[in-house]
């Protein structure tokens, strides 16, 4: 067992390298990007006008020299020469993707032997030499397979899992802080960090598209789950995953979304749903983005939804607050005022007040 828990602590370290060469990757790409874009705007603006016309350009602010436009023409074409050269030779876009997928392919074996330990705790198994082995062998198999890395980056990594555990050991909710909102999102981001499986389907989403969003049913359950004192995550029917495209807002092109998804992660259940289409099935008005569609769900604790920025940053969407989800309590949003029977069916159906028996529900009464 202890030989096991020591591979998922490496696995932990080594996602931290990843993810900290992803990052920076993503810092080189973008100002690679940016430079590109702005010296070839640069050079198509003097090639179409001509040296000619832009020393005249110049010459309404200050005076040019034909010389000095001409030597600036040349060092702005010598810059993006190097810029290319450097993309060509360095390939840091690949780099970056290879960091991304070493990251999903270290989280699912660290999420393989927290499952192992997890039911070796609950007796459910008695790991055995046979266990160690096929962990051995998943995690030689990656070994093989990830970007290289140095002591210098290792020991970063390791600074930088220390503190996140450190972190982590801090989280915990005084009966005041539920109240206070500033320390509910802070709360909120922490236990998604903490939570390898979250994270590991927010990097699934990023990889896939920049504008989705985790949906609140996996988000709602972290919350509940911790404020119960619950070791084990509750299971959810599905993943669902928002985003707003009304150029293509056909069925077809969520279910092809659904399938993408599915390649990267075969076992979960993806539901994809394009909240520009949303509003025919819900019988509203068009709706005007994520956060407007998110604002019509049933309750108020499960209208949030997350995505995890180009940046590495949480960016939490939730128009009615956490005040709601901290406090326990299950309500209709205003959209559903009306219809607070659906709500009710809803928390029926899914047996929350029996998996969550602290949880109040506030029904407004009725007419």
């Amino acid at each position: 067992m202890d030989r096991i828990r020591e591979y998922g602590h490496k696995c932990q370290v080594l996602r931290q390298i990843m993810s900290n060469k992803a990052g920076k990757y993503r810092k080189i790409n973008a100002a690679q990007n940016i430079s590109t874009v702005v010296l070839t705007s640069f050079l198509g603006f003097i090639g179409f006008s001509g040296t000619d016309k832009v020393q005249t350009y110049l010459n309404w602010f200050f005076v040019a020299d034909k010389l000095k436009v001409e030597f600036a023409f040349n060092v702005l074409v010598f810059g993006l020469f190097v810029l290319a050269t450097l993309h060509l030779v360095f390939h840091f876009g690949k780099k970056q993707a290879d960091a991304e997928q070493a990251i999903v392919n270290l989280t699912n074996i660290a999420n393989h032997i927290d499952d192992l330990l997890s039911k070796e705790e609950q007796g459910l198994i008695t790991l055995t030499n046979t266990d160690l082995e096929g962990v051995r062998q998943k995690y030689d198999a990656i070994i093989q397979v990830i970007p290289p890395n140095s002591d210098n980056e290792f020991l970063r990594a390791k600074k930088d899992f220390q503190e996140k555990e450190r972190r982590q050991t801090l989280l915990a909710m005084s009966p005041q802080s539920i109240f206070d909102k500033s320390k509910q999102m802070q709360t909120l981001k922490t236990l998604i960090l903490r939570s390898a499986s979250t994270m590991q389907i927010l990097q699934v989403l990023r990889q896939t598209g920049s504008d989705f969003y985790l949906g609140g049913g996996l988000i709602r359950n972290l919350v509940w789950d911790y404020l119960h004192g619950f070791k084990n995550p509750t299971p959810v029917d599905d993943i669902d995953v928002i985003y707003f495209n009304s150029l293509s807002s056909t069925k077809e092109h969520d279910q092809q979304i659904e399938n993408s998804l599915r390649g990267h992660i075969q076992n979960l259940t993806w539901s994809v749903k394009n909240q520009a289409r949303m509003h025919t099935s819900n019988c509203d008005s068009q709706y005007q983005g994520v956060e407007d569609a998110v604002s019509k769900w049933p309750e108020t604790a499960t209208a949030i939804a997350v995505r995890l920025t180009q940046s590495g940053e949480l960016e939490v969407v939730a128009p009615h607050g956490l005040s709601d989800l901290f406090r326990l309590i299950v309500r209709p949003t205003p959209h559903f005022l009306t219809r607070p029977d659906r709500v009710a069916q809803r928390i029926a159906d899914k047996h929350w007040q029996t998996t969550w028996p602290m949880l109040e529900t506030l029904m407004p009464p009725k007419p």
